[in-house]
């Protein structure tokens, strides 16, 4: 049920997320088509400009009539019979201007009128002349009409006629993309009836584009990166609360079958006492009550450590550190695990060499250290556990060596082993019980005794752990 939930949250935040990304893409990309035609406008209003500013400087004597968009002034006491029909203030030839007496409409006789008409032909006449094309001023306008906009780009300028052919052009090489993808604009500078077009191609159009849309571009793609971000965060928050879960429940599985074993072994005992008759024989009787003193002792110690799993797990374990013989503490967890290594039909055998073996521990983290690496032998085999347990000095450490001949760990999880919450894949093997937290409780224990921890071990062939401790100062 919890895994169906959990995959459930997960695809609809997948779902969820892959909306607002296709959301932010379709936001930016109408943003980005909006500025390049806007570029496009900008650019095509230049061409514009270009051509009108090379037009007026081309008309030789016209460029400063201004038609009035109200030319016919209202009668005032100050010009009561003035029509002001067009302005020219530095060549007095042509006679604007008519004073009149009334309406002045009355007055606007054939004379003037012939005078405008004349006028208007020789405009046309000056527009139609053959044109010779100042490229170079031509090139010098389109430069501060683009500088005006903020353009800085190269670019490529061509003139071409009504029959498409070139006549005018900058750069050679970009010739033929200027032609077909260039700006187009027309531009009268030889005759009203055959006009010439100005072809504007603007090198690196796309970083002009991203100049003016990059902090837009920039923020849409930060958002979306805290967003994913934010969505990896939680899956990784989720998965690892499904692994504690599991964890948590695997624990109390386990617990539960290794509180077991402590009653077992006493109610084993208590049983050959009362059964076997062996009160007489007062030898086996108080090693029979020594076992149980110390499994009920494990017990506690047991109920301890699930009570104290919380703080270990914040990283808050408090060490009462004593002097202890290290071979004594061994053989102490020795004779209490040896039963149930003997269940199995296996061996336990110490080897404990070391004469110098005073070491400054925690009692019982350390035992509980042992116990672990002890219990994982005992518990991955093949035929029958075997275990031997070694001690020895070496110039300046003590050498606590723990092998077995069991099923070995491969060399993809031999870097893993004491990760929290890692287990061994065993294949078929599904009778062990476990939840992650044994060897890496033992790589934090024994660091906290500044000590060293290694662990070599071949597949089916068994592995070894060996601890180094400083010796006691």
């Amino acid at each position: 049920m919890l895994k169906r939930n959990l995959y459930s949250i997960v695809t609809l935040m997948s779902l969820s997320l892959l909306g607002l990304i296709a959301f932010q893409w379709y936001w930016v990309s109408n943003y980005f088509e909006a500025n390049k035609r806007e570029l496009d406008w900008e650019i095509n209003r230049v061409l514009a400009r270009t051509s009108d500013r090379y037009l007026n400087e081309s008309l030789d004597g016209f460029d400063y009539f201004s038609l009035l968009t109200d030319s016919l002034q209202p009668v005032t006491s100050s010009s009561p019979n003035t029509i002001n029909l067009f302005h020219k203030s530095y060549h007095p030839s042509i006679d604007s201007v008519f004073h009149t007496a009334g309406n002045p409409l009355n007055y606007m006789g054939t004379d003037y009128m012939q005078k405008v008409n004349g006028l208007l032909s020789n405009l046309l006449s000056k527009v139609s002349q053959p044109k010779i094309i100042n490229f170079d001023r031509l090139l010098a306008i389109l430069d501060e009409e683009l500088h005006s906009i903020g353009i800085e780009n190269e670019y490529n300028l061509a003139i071409s006629n009504l029959n498409n052919k070139v006549i005018y052009y900058k750069d050679p090489a970009s010739l033929q993309a200027t032609i077909l993808f260039g700006y187009k604009s027309p531009v009268i500078l030889s005759s009203i009836s055959n006009p010439y077009f100005t072809h504007l191609y603007i090198y690196h159009k796309g970083k002009l584009l991203l100049q003016k849309t990059w902090i837009i571009l920039l923020s849409s793609l930060l958002l979306i990166i805290i967003v994913l971000a934010c969505f990896a965060y939680a899956l990784h928050i989720i998965f690892d609360q499904k692994k504690v879960s599991e964890v948590k429940t695997d624990f109390i599985n386990n617990m539960t079958h290794e509180l077991k074993t402590p009653i077992s072994t006493v109610s084993l005992a208590l049983e050959a006492l009362v059964n076997f008759d062996v009160r007489n024989n007062e030898e086996r009787s108080l090693r029979y009550l020594d076992i149980s003193r110390r499994e009920l002792q494990r017990l506690s110690t047991m109920v301890e450590k699930v009570l104290n799993i919380a703080q270990y797990e914040k990283g808050e374990i408090s060490l009462n550190i004593e002097q202890y013989h290290l071979n004594d503490l061994i053989e102490n967890v020795v004779e209490t695990i040896s039963m149930q290594v003997q269940r199995k039909n296996g061996s336990l055998t110490c080897e404990l060499n070391a004469n110098h073996d005073i070491i400054l521990a925690d009692k019982v983290h350390f035992n509980n250290l042992l116990y672990n690496l002890i219990d994982n032998s005992n518990k991955y085999f093949v035929d029958k556990p075997e275990i031997l347990i070694v001690t020895k000095n070496t110039h300046n450490e003590i050498i606590l060596e723990i092998s077995d001949k069991g099923i070995g760990i491969s060399k993809e999880d031999l870097s893993r082993v004491f990760d929290k919450f890692y287990r061994v894949p065993t294949g078929n093997i599904h009778n062990v019980k476990g939840y992650g937290l044994g060897l890496s409780y033992v790589k934090d224990i024994v660091d906290m005794h500044h000590g060293k921890l290694k662990v070599t071990s071949e597949i089916n062939k068994g592995t070894t752990f060996i601890i180094s401790l400083p010796y006691e100062r």
